[in-house]
Order: C-alpha cells, then structure tokens, then sequence
C-alpha cells in the first residue's frame, strides 16, 4: 500500500505525509493517486467552479464516442462494460444517390360513360360504361353519387359494368347520367340510432324589441360588367342528317347539319367519339380515325386508331384526356388509307365530353 508504514512502531505515520524515500515500498497516497489517474485516464484538466472540483477527462471519455454516447450519471465502468457488451454502434454513411422517380399516381375513382336507371332490392342488377381503369375490380364494393352501394359482378373489355344493388341512399334519384362518379369504397356502415334524450326545460320568453325606424331607400347602384356565358360541364353532341363517305386523306367526318365538333372553355376534359362504321363494299380497307385541336393545328394525344378486316358494321370508340389551355375546338376526324370509300353512319354516331378539372 502507499506508504506502507508498520502498524505497530511507527506511530503518526500519515499516507499523506511524505515519506523518508518515495520508493515502491513506501509511497505517498497522492503519488498513487496521480500515477493511477495518469495510467489510466490520461490527462485530466480539472476546474473548480464555486468550491467544486470538476475532471473534464481526455478523448471525450465525459461523453463517449460518436454514436455510442456515455448516459447521464452513467460511471466509465458501466459504460465500457456496456460497449463491451452491445457492440458499437457504426458511423453513418454518406447519403446514397437519390433514387428514381415513381410512376405517375392513377385516381382512385372513375367515371361513368353511359346513363342508367337506378334498380330496386327487388331488381337490383345494372350495366353501365365507364372509362377503363384499374381501380375497378369483380367482387369489389362501390359507391355511385344519387344512387348507393352496388358490388361489380362483371367487367367486360375493361368498361363494360354489370354490378348488383346492395343498398340504396334515401331518396336515391331515378337515372344516373353519363358524367358521374364510380367510387371503389366499402359497404355501408349500419345506423345506430340511440334513445332519445330528456326534454329541456322551456326557456323564458324574452321581451319584445322595440320596432327600428324604416330607413331612406339607398340610390340604385350601377350596373354591372356581363356574366361570362355558362358551359355544361358534361355534354353529348348526336350528329347530323347525312350519312359520311370516308376520303382517302384525314378529313373532318361531316355529318351535314351537326357533326362530331365541340367548342371548349379553359380546363381538362375527357372526350370520346362513339362512330358506327359500314363497310359498302367488299373491299377488307384499314381506316384511321383521331381527334382534332382544330384552333391550333394539334391531333389530341392518345386519340388515333385504326380498324382492319372489320364485319359489315363496327361500333368504333376513340378518345383522350386533354388540358385546354383558352377556348378549343375538337372534331372527329378519319380517312381509309386503301381508297375514298366505306361509310360512317351519323345515327350510330356520337361525340360527348366530361370536365375534369
């Protein structure tokens, strides 16, 4: 031990006295102190702050090491034993590279094409069309605005609907038109209706006011600026009065009278042509049709398709989503590539619109 001084002897010996000779047999407590602390901390820098020593210790050994922090009142014992024990905990990596874009996000819901009558519980089937997408699936819940809860029994080609009724909405509306919303959603919550609270008591009747003065009459004001002309937000256009004999270039379809054209304010729109196509000759010809941005010289994108080898008559769909930047006008155009001739007819024709946004 540090000044190891004879119990017996040497009386008044003191460890913090200093020895005859610091040697290994005799060696004073605050030698000992120091070459431990030297030996196992290192250099300690010690402040005193209202009469209070504090070690601030070397390497950081007051905090620990980067991502292994030493806990509050926790001793370098417990500490070490606790690193020895856990493992250490590595350092971040630098970020890695910013990964790619995502595929654009579809809507959760669709829209209707065709109107129907709403059924019963007691003839609950319906068929409808919707634009194609693949939130719609068989066996699944939806929710029509007007009408209620229905579960899809069918699809065919992507937008033909058939579903059953589950429950009506109160005071459901008779015919749901093209233009409404298809919402996938589950099955309607069930009403609880809970008993009926105490009546309050009658409040006091207040007194009566006193009757206000009738005031002057006020100058009539100006008038003002025009309202802008009102726009359907969902239209149908039903062409004309003369059946169209296609051209061998892209050409305008000409019904006579109407034909397959729409006139547009600013904003997003889905536009679809329905065409019925009769093949006069026998003659096996592919036909071109799209849809036409008549202000700006522009085909809608997505619009253009082809038939070939069709039967005598064909029902012919073609359609795009476009985001009209001012008032637009849109036709209906088509052409045979193989010779002027083949025909449309304008009582199997049509062209409707549905605002988006």
């Amino acid at each position: 031990m540090a000044c190891d001084c004879p119990e017996n002897g040497n009386v008044g010996c003191s460890p913090c006295r200093v020895c005859p000779e610091n040697t290994a047999a005799c060696e004073t407590l605050p030698s000992a102190l120091e070459n431990f602390v030297a030996h196992f901390f290192g250099t300690v820098t010690k402040t005193e702050v209202n009469g209070v020593v504090t070690w601030v210790l070397p390497c950081n050994l007051d905090i620990g090491i980067e991502n292994n922090p030493r806990g509050e009142g926790e001793g370098l014992a417990c500490y070490f034993l606790r690193l020895f024990q856990d493992g250490l905990v590595g350092l971040d990596g630098p970020p890695g590279p910013q990964g790619p874009v995502g595929p654009q996000g579809r809507n959760a819901y669709t829209i209707s094409t065709s109107s129907f009558d709403v059924p019963t519980l007691g003839a609950p089937n319906v068929q409808f069309t919707v634009i194609p997408s693949a939130v719609l699936s068989v066996g699944q819940t939806i929710f029509i605005p007007g009408a209620g809860w229905f579960e899809i029994t069918n699809i065919v080609n992507d937008e033909v609907v058939f579903a059953k009724l589950l429950q009506l909405i109160p005071a459901p509306d008779t015919n749901i038109p093209l233009g409404t919303l298809v919402l996938p959603t589950g099955y309607a919550g069930m009403s609880i209706k809970g008993d009926k609270g105490d009546k309050g008591d009658k409040g006091d009747k207040g007194d009566t006011g006193a009757t206000g003065a009738t005031g002057a009459t006020g100058a009539t004001g100006a008038a003002g600026a025009a309202g802008a002309a009102a726009t359907n937000s969902n239209s149908q256009v039903n062409p004309g009065t003369t059946d169209y004999t296609l051209t061998n270039a892209y050409a305008k379809i000409d019904f006579g009278t109407t034909d397959l054209e729409v006139s547009l304010p600013a904003g997003t729109y889905f536009i679809e042509a329905n065409v019925g196509f009769r093949r006069t000759t026998a003659d096996v010809d592919e036909i071109f049709f799209k849809l036409r941005d008549t202000t700006n010289s522009a085909d809608l994108v997505g619009s253009e398709r082809h038939i070939r080898g069709q039967s005598e008559f064909t029902a012919v769909n073609f359609s795009a989503v476009v985001t009209l930047a001012g008032t637009t006008t849109i036709q209906a155009w088509a052409y045979n590539a193989d010779a002027a001739r083949q025909e449309l007819q304008y009582l199997y024709s049509k062209l409707f619109y549905i605002k988006l946004v």
